[in-house]
């Protein structure tokens, strides 16, 4: 299964591959799926990446992705993510962003790929790509606006908000 979405964005590519790869374990900063994140301290950062992966914690439990793509010079990021809590008929999960100039801002790709272990891809797979695609639709909704303003959607602010520990 396949999801592939682009999106224009009003920020320089540089500031938009900045927050998708240089601050690429600090996603749950600002998309509202991940509560939290950091790097994944067991994958060793592939060349001029900061780190080698990422640990979020989402509606699904730990996600632990390892880049695979680190392209700087074309903007390109590739990673496999996998989760326990996935159905045991997924198989393998794998995004990849890519950031290109678009007019005066950016255009940014995503393609999201999981694979699905036959029969039951074919049987569940309706109802994993809906959860997929609305997932990644919000993901990119908060990149959005996270790289044209500098804010975070307003749930994820209150999420924020939260989380923090009174003194």
């Amino acid at each position: 299964m396949r999801i592939e979405r682009d999106l224009d964005v009003k920020a320089a590519p540089d500031d938009v591959w900045r927050i998708l790869a240089d601050e690429y374990a600090d996603v749950g900063r600002w998309a509202r799926a991940v509560q939290t994140s950091e790097p994944n301290a067991a994958v060793a950062p592939l060349p001029a990446a900061a780190v080698g992966g990422r640990v979020c914690t989402a509606s699904i439990g730990a996600v632990t992705e390892t880049i695979r793509i680190y392209d700087t010079e074309n903007r390109v990021l590739a990673y496999d993510a996998q989760a326990k809590a996935m159905p045991f008929f997924v198989r393998k999960l794998t995004g990849h962003w890519t950031v290109r100039p678009a007019g005066s801002g950016s255009e940014v790709g995503l393609q999201f790929e999981a694979d699905l272990m036959a029969p039951f891809g074919a049987l569940m797979g309706w109802v994993i790509r809906r959860q997929f695609k609305s997932a990644i639709d919000e993901t990119l909704e908060d990149l959005k606006l996270y790289a044209e303003t500098g804010k975070v959607h307003p749930d994820k602010a209150k999420a924020l908000a939260a989380t923090v520990q009174p003194a």
